[in-house]
């Protein structure tokens, strides 16, 4: 904090709060480091200006104006804010604390990020909201369709929701993403209106500048160079880059908890344990990614595949096969096969068995060794990705432009689930389709991206950037078009 400069006024971290010259001030003056000191401040200034000049419209300190930037060499390059927005921005986050401050003033409980992350079950509570926007601002279509998914994304908004109703935030961009994605759905009103009954237009398209700002923090556009333009890529890096912030968050807190207690954290070592298997076999199993740490998105979006290896007679270690759970947030289904025309086929393709050529057993000996996939756990969220841009050696990338069809609910086939007990509380778990992203064109390296969302309620909206059109019913979504095809797929569970 910094004395009283000569043009009056008073410098707080990156704030300038100017004093009014009327008042009478004795220098040096000193400025107490207690918030608690400044709301009271804060407050009493409110009250003595709106009963004295109720009229008067008090303006904010002019934002410095930074340079205009050259022209950009690439789409990448797109996400740079403008000097306008990225000050718009800078005001955005400041009122956004002062209404976090403020809300703490006014005796609303609150609590840390951690113990959020720690304590937060699944709901499926989140408000309607309604529906907006997105401005294409330079091939940013696939960047939209996601950020339109994940917020009708029930658990997920209500995720967001309980950690911004829940959080004093600093913005000091230590979790950059999680808040970006905070801000973003707080842009959004709530309405449970269905689109073709509002009396009132929708709000205003906007551009998500605080996600583009918060990716460019997270260095993740400049390593793709502007090539980039992959709608299942762009959500892996989102939400595997807001796990790794929770992760981060979480772990440094179990740090400072080791080092106040003494205590060494107890976790599982991950060198492997038998279970029973099939026909009361022993199975060998391994976590291949046992560090892995428990977070909102991993209860929302988190399931797990079990690998097995099996070989004639017993493995290198004595036992009948070997197995590995490997998590996933959203399952990869191979499309390409003339045998799969529906998601139940491609799914069949996922847990068929498959022969490992040239396998050598510990001593030396050819063996025939098989590997097999089975579903051990199911998230609440299933995102099904289907891999439509295949290599072939001839043509390099090609689409895969079948049409594949999917229902409006998915049952769990016993086939596509493992044998142990921990799996039977899936075999009568039914999910509804609750979002669609379609791939247009022909070609991996373009095209265009839209999607269909279903609004809580059982409206179904059909996005394109700034356009928004309802559509008749869930019909509509599951007919073959001729523009598009189904590159992702949102089923989430039934309640």
């Amino acid at each position: 904090m910094e004395a009283l400069t000569p043009s009056r006024s008073v410098k707080i971290g990156s704030i300038d709060i100017a004093i009014d010259h009327n008042c009478q001030v004795q220098l040096p003056y000193y400025a107490p480091r207690d918030l608690g000191f400044w709301k009271a401040q804060y407050k009493e200034y409110r009250r003595r200006k709106t009963g004295e000049q109720d009229d008067e419209v008090v303006e904010e300190p002019a934002v410095p104006q930074t340079p205009a930037k050259a022209k950009p060499a690439c789409w990448a390059a797109l996400l740079r804010p403008s000097p306008a927005a990225a000050a718009a921005a800078a005001s955005k986050r400041a009122t956004e604390i002062v209404s976090s401050q403020a809300a703490a003033a006014d005796g609303r409980k609150f609590t840390t990020l951690e113990d959020v992350l720690e304590n937060w079950q699944v709901e499926f509570s989140a408000p309607a909201v309604q529906p907006r926007g997105l401005v294409n601002s330079g091939n940013m279509c696939f960047m939209n369709v996601v950020l339109q998914a994940l917020l009708y994304c029930e658990p997920f908004c209500s995720m967001l929701r309980h950690i911004k109703k829940s959080v004093v935030f600093s913005f000091n961009s230590k979790t950059p993403l999680l808040e970006a994605l905070i801000r973003f759905v707080h842009e959004f009103r709530a309405d449970r209106t269905p689109l073709a009954q509002l009396e009132t237009g929708l709000d205003a398209p906007f551009v998500p500048e605080d996600v583009y700002e918060a990716l460019q923090k997270k260095n993740v556009f400049q390593t793709l160079r502007g090539q980039q333009e992959d709608a299942q890529e762009f959500m892996s890096y989102l939400v595997d880059g807001i796990h790794e912030e929770m992760v981060s968050v979480l772990q440094a807190h179990r740090a400072r908890t080791v080092l106040a207690t003494g205590t060494e954290d107890s976790t599982d070592s991950g060198a492997g344990w038998l279970e029973v298997g099939p026909n009361n076999r022993a199975l060998n199993m391994r976590d291949v990614h046992a560090e892995a740490v428990r977070t909102p998105i991993t209860q929302i979006f988190g399931g797990a595949l079990q690998s097995t290896l099996t070989v004639p007679g017993v493995t290198s270690d004595g036992t009948p096969r070997r197995s590995n759970r490997e998590p996933f947030q959203w399952l990869a289904l191979d499309v390409s096969s003339d045998s799969v025309s529906t998601i139940g086929d491609a799914l069949d393709e996922l847990v068929a068995p498959e022969t490992i050529e040239g396998y050598m057993t510990v001593q030396g000996q050819p063996a025939t060794a098989t590997k097999q996939m089975a579903l051990e756990r199911v998230p609440p969220v299933l995102v099904l990705h289907l891999k439509r841009f295949v290599f072939c050696a001839n043509e390099g990338v090609k689409k895969v432009h079948k049409f594949i069809e999917y229902p409006a609910e998915l049952a769990l086939a016993p086939a596509w689930l493992t044998r142990s007990s921990g799996t039977a509380r899936y075999r009568n778990a039914r999910f509804r389709l609750t979002g669609v992203i379609y791939h247009h064109g022909s070609h991996a390296s373009g095209g265009h991206y839209t999607c269909d969302i279903q609004r809580p309620g059982g409206e179904w909206l059909q996005f394109d950037d700034v356009d928004i059109a309802s559509l008749e019913s869930v019909d509509a979504v599951l007919k073959e078009k001729s523009d598009r095809t189904a590159y992702i797929l949102f089923y989430t569970i039934c309640r």
